[in-house]
């Protein structure tokens, strides 16, 4: 009984703080709250106040039907196609450009392996919001490297990586990539180390070349761990938004479902809180189906309950 007692105050709190507001959500989603009415004035308000501000109406599945076949559908479906893109282009990217990082800081005839690697995970190590400033830096339309660069070699107006929509996806590509491929080096990194050293003696013995190597060896030795990696990182693509707010939320709103459904909540004239839980509850599910979808396809789990 006492270790009963020992967790009720952890369980208390993680019901509290993560159960709780997911479950708000989605009854917020059913109703049609709004910057009008919602939040509703407290128990001890004016009688006047609670007039004014009447609690928010239960409209059933109303925003759902609106994501789908109503007003916000058209952005609904744009973000979402733009999302899956950012997956598709962003995730191979990570994986090749994480493996090729972990296969040269495993590599015996790397010298300071040690100093490097404490470098290339700098990207993990410093804030977001510290990286996305340095970013808005590199890729700034009149003084950014990248611009200065392009002019160097004949450009003569360079793009606008800020206010331009299209080039502003397109710098999240390669943020993305620097700030994930340190996940991807690290899982590539302890898999090879438990590659056994003599599979690639045997191999240099029989003449086998650097790509043979790596694609009949390395790879199958490692593609459980990376298939994992893989996953894990798409599942955060598909949650991105947090860069593309710091960066140009204006341009990038309907670009990513997060942020097409923060848009509602908190960029939409009227602020429609019941149509944002909307978006972003479809949006838990997808990436919740995702996930089970892609666990149950690689086999991620598979052996983990065989005894």
């Amino acid at each position: 009984m006492r270790p009963l007692w020992l967790i009720l105050p952890g369980l208390f709190l993680f019901l509290l703080f993560n159960l709780w507001p997911i479950v708000y959500s989605v009854y917020i989603s059913f109703t049609d709250a709004n910057i009008r009415n919602f939040p509703t004035p407290p128990p001890w308000a004016p009688e006047e106040l609670k007039q004014a501000r009447p609690p928010p109406d239960y409209v059933g599945l109303k925003n759902y039907v609106s994501i789908f076949a109503g007003p916000a559908a058209s952005g609904f479906f744009n973000a979402f196609l733009w999302t899956l893109i950012f997956v598709a282009v962003s995730v191979p990217a990570k994986v090749a450009v994480g493996t090729l990082v972990g296969l040269l800081m495993s590599s015996e005839k790397v010298l300071g392996k040690s100093i490097m690697r404490a470098f290339l995970v700098v990207p993990w190590a410093l804030p977001l919001i510290l990286s996305v400033v340095a970013w808005r830096y590199v890729f700034d339309p009149a003084f950014g490297p990248v611009n200065q660069l392009l002019r160097y070699f004949g450009v003569g107006n360079p793009p606008d990586w800020i206010v331009n929509k299209d080039y502003a996806y397109a710098a999240m590509v390669v943020i993305e990539t620097w700030l994930a491929y340190p996940f991807i080096m690290t899982v590539v990194i302890g898999a090879l180390a438990n590659v056994p050293r003599a599979a690639y003696e045997a191999a240099y013995i029989d003449g086998a070349g650097r790509w043979d190597i790596f694609t009949k060896i390395t790879l199958p030795l490692i593609k459980r761990p990376l298939i994992y990696a893989s996953v894990m990182t798409a599942a955060a693509s598909l949650q991105f938004f947090l860069v593309a707010f710091l960066w140009n939320f204006i341009q990038l709103y309907d670009r990513f479902i997060l942020a097409y459904g923060y848009y509602w909540a908190f960029g939409s004239p009227f602020r429609e809180y019941g149509l944002a839980a909307a978006v972003l509850t479809v949006s838990a599910l997808f990436i919740s189906v995702f996930m089970l979808a892609a666990i149950r396809l690689t086999g991620l789990l598979k052996g983990a309950y065989e005894s």
